[in-house]
């Protein structure tokens, strides 16, 4: 079945004018649970009851309220919000091109597919075309449903996508996480151990594959609902205890060849999922005898 678009409209660079649609480009496949009664197995509903009296309040006397602190609150109504929403638009209005690195990864927020719109062919492979040799993204602003988004657009020679952006006051400073104070203040580190940690990262260097990544958990629950349904039991392994580092070098070593002992044995690509747990497994601290 095709995708249907989710919004229509243009991106606009100057004067040039592009028909474009957005189409979902991920579809979450989270597992979805329902709270049940254990007795009667009926599903457990929620009701908007006041704090106060603890009787159920009626939609048509439930308004927004904000709270100013002790409680005083400021009551908003719709038509308060209305006049401050953002003016309808079809317009991905692109206001600058910056380097890919300029964008901070902790911003990017959802991610479309961006499709030609009718006549759009051309306009839209040249624009593609352009963001990838000269590799930039377009950053601008558009409405989708009622709320303004920051976006990047951008391009792998033929096709664009666009990544919502959260705004720069959305992102949390470093400096407030006070466990990152020894680091800033500095941490002596050895030459071997640098030397270590740069070849662990080499031996488990590899393109980027993302048919070797998958949900492992999710996959573990929807054979767990599998089995309970069909009155198994399904036999789950312990994982691994963990603990803690006690000699980094050690454990870099331990790990470094772990990996090469992986690669010999494997020389095709692994998941690197897996590389991982074979690392960690090998970076345990021995039991002192």
């Amino acid at each position: 079945m095709a995708a249907r678009s989710i919004w229509t409209g243009t991106i606009t660079v100057g004067l040039l004018t592009i028909p474009v649609k957005l189409y979902s480009a991920v579809r979450p496949k989270g597992i979805a649970f329902n709270q049940l009664d254990v007795e009667t197995k009926s599903r457990i509903r929620y009701q908007k009851v006041s704090e106060s009296t603890g009787e159920i309040v009626p939609t048509e006397h439930i308004v927004k309220g904000y709270d100013l602190g002790d409680e005083n609150w400021v009551v908003i109504t719709d038509d308060d919000l209305a006049p401050l929403a953002p003016a309808k638009s079809k317009e991905i209005g692109v206001d600058a091109f910056v380097a890919a690195d300029d964008i901070p990864a902790v911003m990017y927020d959802a991610g479309y597919i961006v499709g030609p719109g009718k006549a759009a062919a051309k306009p839209y492979a040249l624009l593609a075309r352009a963001l990838a040799d000269t590799e930039r993204i377009g950053i601008g602003k558009f409405v989708m449903r009622q709320k303004e988004y920051l976006c990047a657009v951008r391009s792998d020679g033929a096709r664009l996508t666009l990544s919502t952006l959260v705004f720069p006051d959305e992102v949390v400073d470093p400096a407030e996480d006070e466990d990152l104070e020894v680091v800033r203040a500095g941490v002596d580190i050895s030459d071997r151990e640098l030397a270590m940690a740069h070849t662990l990262v080499e031996a488990l260097s590899d393109p980027f594959e993302p048919a070797n990544f998958a949900d492992t958990y999710r996959a573990s629950v929807m054979e767990l609902i599998e089995a309970k349904a069909e009155g198994r039991t399904l036999a789950v392994e312990s994982p691994p205890a963990s603990g803690q580092v006690v000699d980094l070098a050690a454990a870099l070593e331990a790990s470094v060849e772990a990996a090469k002992a992986s690669r010999s044995r494997h020389p095709t690509a692994r998941p690197a999922s897996a590389k991982r747990a074979t690392a960690a497994k090998a970076a345990k601290p021995r039991k002192s005898a």
